[in-house]
């Protein structure tokens, strides 16, 4: 957990808009040394009162921000589209928040933690929060803060109702050919009858081939499970959302960072693409630091090599997953699961 701390007004914030607070003390301290790059105002420290009582300034802090919210399974791409998006001049990539909230410490097994004087004092007592002491941190021009929790109960589903912000929800999926391969790795340490287990109580009516199959039968199943929870998640609550496939984020990164960020709300930026040129707060993937020193993209299709023909060729044909990649207009192609054209299964009718 971040270390605690008070959440102090700004001397002189009567001026401001009601319920906007900053920590005036690191701000002065930080704002032309540690923050920059990061979304914090960079005027001089001795200006910094006349800053935030500037018109402008208070003007952008009236206005609704957005918060994205990344649902997915694990491994399948969050971190990486999250930078790409958070790379944008008006967003920042804040990574999983809901580390913020244990109180047993940081689950920090695939990730690592990059602080800032702009999570300080933040944890359990004011998490519910969490969003608007960001903003008020933050440059003022910042409109959206892109969280990759990934987690829908405890975290997501807290904040369904809360209108203090515009909310999108961006389901990103990956092939499930690329997840089993992942989840029977040994470092993964997989437990199948606390698997069976699990599928069988989530999921009533689960094929019989999670019930009663193999190890592979069992994780695809699982795939298809904590995605359709996704799908139920978003058409419950009517959240306003949108769907892209790792494939498509990996072959075509251009065209589908544009269309997110013009569906958030902001006009597409050529710098989102180098999001190794901006400096990041929050969780950062460990195992892939390398891609950003060397400056370059990865796609990962190491399933198409070390996964089993036949797993693969069962994953495929499962009418269970057809049905449901049908359900949201998803295709099998041989790198990867493809989004049809112009589609979004997520889109209110009427």
């Amino acid at each position: 957990m971040v270390e605690q701390g008070t959440h102090k007004p700004l001397v002189g914030s009567s001026t401001l808009p009601p319920g906007t607070k900053f920590h005036f003390e690191k701000v002065a301290k930080s704002v032309d040394v540690a923050s920059k790059g990061i979304g914090m105002p960079t005027a001089a420290t001795e200006n910094v009162l006349d800053y935030v009582q500037d018109s402008q300034y208070r003007a952008a802090r009236d206005m609704k921000k957005t918060v994205v919210h990344i649902l997915s399974t694990s491994y399948a791409g969050s971190h990486y589209l999250s930078l790409l998006l958070g790379s944008h001049s008006q967003a920042l990539h804040v990574g999983e928040l809901f580390q913020l909230k244990r109180t047993k410490g940081m689950m920090l097994k695939e990730v690592y933690f990059t602080s800032s004087p702009i999570f300080e004092g933040i944890g359990p007592h004011n998490i519910r929060d969490v969003y608007d002491i960001i903003f008020s941190r933050v440059d003022p021009h910042i409109e959206a803060l892109v969280d990759t929790s990934k987690v829908l109960r405890g975290w997501t589903e807290m904040f369904v109702g809360d209108d203090r912000h515009h909310r999108e929800c961006v389901h990103l999926i990956r092939d499930p050919r690329a997840l089993v391969r992942r989840w029977m790795l040994p470092e993964e340490k997989t437990h199948p009858m606390r698997l069976r287990w699990k599928l069988l109580r989530s999921w009533p009516q689960v094929p019989g081939r999670a019930a009663f199959g193999d190890l592979p039968s069992m994780l695809m199943y699982r795939w298809l499970q904590q995605n359709r929870a996704i799908t139920r998640f978003i058409r419950r609550h009517q959240l306003d959302a949108n769907v892209v496939t790792y494939r498509d984020l990996a072959k075509d990164t251009a065209g589908e960072v544009r269309r997110l960020t013009e569906w958030i709300g902001l006009s597409f930026e050529p710098g989102e693409l180098e999001y190794w040129n901006r400096e990041h707060i929050g969780t950062q993937k460990r195992k892939y630091d390398w891609i950003k020193e060397q400056k370059t993209s990865y796609f990962d299709l190491r399933w198409k090599e070390e996964l089993p023909q036949e797993v693969q060729e069962r994953i495929v044909a499962d009418r269970w997953i057809n049905a449901y990649l049908d359900e949201l207009c998803l295709t099998f192609t041989e790198e990867g699961l493809k989004l049809a054209a112009g589609a979004n299964p997520y889109a209110r009718r009427g």
